[in-house]
Order: structure tokens, then sequence, then C-alpha cells
């Protein structure tokens, strides 16, 4: 298995973007991000900004889609900076 990779999403941009849909919104204790950009694998951390600061992420699960194929759903749950 290899080491979880961090990705920082707090700089966004055409191709390197999401959608975060928090907990609340979904019934649920983590959060679904519909994002794009690649690499990002179940595992990975994903720094996000929160006002003027960030949280970290674990993304439990994502899937990719086929068009585009650089678009993905994730669930995550927040986690802390260790």
């Amino acid at each position: 298995m290899r080491e979880a990779r961090t990705h920082d999403y707090t700089h966004r941009y055409w191709g390197h973007d999401y959608l975060f849909h928090p907990p609340e919104a979904i019934g649920s204790q983590k959060a679904r991000l519909i994002g794009f950009g690649r690499w990002v694998e179940a595992g990975d951390f994903l720094i996000l900004q929160n006002g003027s600061d960030t949280e970290r992420y674990r993304v439990c699960e994502i899937k990719y889609e086929t068009d585009p194929p650089n678009m993905w759903v994730a669930e995550v749950a927040i986690t802390s900076r260790e």
C-alpha cells in the first residue's frame, strides 16, 4: 500500500477545484466533495479553505467519473493535523 499524499486545494483554479457538501447537508458525519483534479485516492488528505483558516480531511471513499475523467465524488472526514 502506498503512503498517503496530501493535496492542497486552498488554491482553486480551473481543473483543480471542488464543491463542498457539509455533513448536515447529507445527514452524515462525513462530508461529500465533488472535485476536479487527478491522483487523489482513498486514504489521501485534502487541505481545504475554511474562512481565513484551513481544515484537513481524509478521503474515505472516492469515485472518478468518466466524463470528464478528472472529476470525482468523495466522502471525506475531518481529521487532526498530526
